[in-house]
């Protein structure tokens, strides 16, 4: 049998352990426990995380370099 592995989270795991400063580790460690309780959606492009808040608490700790944000109403998303 084979074995699950979520793609999102083993490359943020990865980008937190190659990052030499430690706040923005923690930042990302932030981004990761909310995509883990639901907060946040995160996609792929041309291989940087692209962050979706799912709700108005998420996102407390901001988006570090690297990483971009869309709005998840339908009003602030473009197409």
């Amino acid at each position: 049998m084979g074995t699950v592995v979520d793609y999102t989270a083993y490359r943020l795991m990865q980008m937190v352990k190659a990052l030499t400063n430690p706040e923005d580790a923690e930042v990302v460690l932030g981004i990761l426990a909310e995509y883990y309780d639901g907060l946040v959606a995160i996609k792929w492009e041309a291989g940087h995380p692209v962050v979706m808040p799912l709700s108005d608490d998420a996102m407390q700790a901001g988006i570090p370099a690297g990483f971009s944000m869309v709005g998840y109403k339908a009003e602030e998303v473009e197409e």
